[in-house]
């Protein structure tokens, strides 16, 4: 395993160290990733690195050509305005939480978010939903966890839609 510095390593493959990983689960009591092998550990990181690099819009540029994944990055600021450099720690955290849910299950497992609604209809526009338990689609599930230590810093597209027209329930 080869851990981004924040120098734009060109063979780097995760973003967070075992032992950060390490640290980060000790202080909030999670005992489950203790048990686990050193080469598990590893293999988790890497895996929910290549996972939160690849499904999120990030702001901003990569920092250097060459750099494997997408942090360091420039011209980017966390949710507060303060501008990040480096690798954030919200993202090692964050690829921390993706790990230990890769570990539980896959990261792009899907459960259906539609609830018994089976027929809608909006003015003239209808739509079909798909009762519990059967999954005619398969889709991108984000993890609120992920989302919410990642805030601000990549483009949320379910919050740019802006949608208005009469509502009848019938």
């Amino acid at each position: 395993m080869i851990v981004e510095n924040g120098t734009g390593l060109a063979d780097a493959n995760s973003y967070v160290s075992v032992e950060f990983a390490d640290d980060y689960f000790s202080a909030r009591g999670v005992s489950e990733w203790d048990d686990l092998e050193t080469e598990v550990k590893e293999q988790l990181l890497i895996k929910a690195t290549d996972f939160v690099d690849n499904i999120y819009e990030w702001y901003g540029k990569k920092e250097f050509e060459q750099q494997a994944l997408r942090f360091p990055r420039v011209d980017i600021c966390d949710y507060e305005g303060a501008k990040i450099t480096g690798i954030p720690t919200c993202l090692k955290q964050a690829v921390c939480d993706a790990s230990l849910i890769s570990k539980n299950g896959e990261l792009f497992e899907t459960a259906e978010q539609n609830g018994d609604v089976t027929s809608e209809t909006i003015t003239t526009l209808s739509f079909q939903y798909s009762k519990q338990g059967s999954r005619s689609t398969t889709s991108t599930t984000l993890y609120d966890a992920l989302n919410t230590k990642l805030r601000g810093l990549f483009k949320d597209k379910s919050k740019s839609r802006i949608l208005s027209g009469k509502v009848e329930r019938v």
